[in-house]
């Protein structure tokens, strides 16, 4: 594979995942699609599932111009119909599958004072609904073959509590419990299920939040200074926990979440020293 496919940082050092199928969920911006890229520069074929039609066929141009393999298809994760379409298209194309990457989800901050039903259904909905949604459609295939890794996105939120994130903390903490119950539910089938919760990562989206505040630069430090590293993580940062859950190294490694946030939820603020 070509260090052109390197991106944040990353050049292949193995090739993991060669003949493999991954579908990764929101795979078209941020963790996701740094997380489809690493897939793919490491021998994957990666079938992206994307809402936004523009940004799931951008990664998937990219990724094949660069030397790998990959499709796009325009899902909405939260739809049985959709979802099951989608799979039995990458099992026609591909055989088979091996990874599934719950990636997709969001969460704008809103006050419970503030927030319709309407409103927290949706963020539920998004962020813990669809991985049963995706989940339950690629399942028979992992059962027939007893194998198969699921990988879900949770989130620091869902271990600590943010103003305006009620909603979808509750969301992320649910991630990380299911993802425990599904793999007692899978282990006889040889089904892997482990969640990833990260820290505040600078993402595009998380950039564009930023330069929306009153003072953009004060807002980051405030932020990045949480971390006991002093600096945000990377999306790289959380797509090599997902390629690393995905890989044999890893085959002893189900019903866990792994927290990567830089040390933001270890203790107190690395500025608040007693010493000064």
């Amino acid at each position: 594979m070509e260090s052109e496919m390197a991106s944040d940082g990353y050049t292949p050092t193995a090739q993991r995942f060669t003949d493999k199928v991954i579908i990764v969920t929101g795979g078209g911006a941020g963790i996701g699609w740094e997380t489809s890229r690493r897939f793919a520069a490491e021998g994957g074929k990666v079938a992206i599932f994307e809402l936004n039609e523009e940004a799931g066929s951008g990664i998937a141009r990219q990724i094949t111009e660069d030397g790998g393999e990959a499709m796009s298809m325009v899902v909405d994760v939260r739809d049985d119909a959709s979802v099951a379409a989608a799979v039995s298209r990458v099992q026609e194309a591909w055989g088979t599958v091996d990874v599934l990457v719950n990636n997709a989800g969001h969460g704008d901050p809103i006050f419970v004072s503030d927030m319709t039903s309407e409103e927290a259904n949706n963020l539920l909905t998004l962020n813990v609904g669809s991985i049963f949604v995706v989940s339950r459609a690629v399942w028979p295939v992992f059962a027939a073959k007893k194998k198969g890794v699921i990988l879900n996105a949770s989130s620091i939120n869902g271990h600590w509590a943010m103003f305006g994130l009620a909603a979808y903390g509750a969301a992320k903490a649910g991630v990380a419990q299911a993802s425990r119950v599904m793999a007692i539910e899978g282990g006889r089938d040889g089904i892997r299920v482990n969640s990833v919760s990260p820290g505040y990562i600078l993402t595009p989206g998380f950039q564009e939040y930023i330069d929306l505040q009153e003072d953009p630069q004060g807002f980051h430090d405030s932020m990045a200074l949480q971390s006991t590293l002093g600096r945000f993580g990377s999306p790289g940062d959380i797509a090599e926990a997902y390629l690393y859950l995905a890989s044999d190294a890893a085959a002893w490694v189900t019903g866990t979440d792994l927290v990567i946030d830089g040390g933001i939820t270890a203790g107190q603020l690395p500025n608040v020293d007693p010493r000064n």
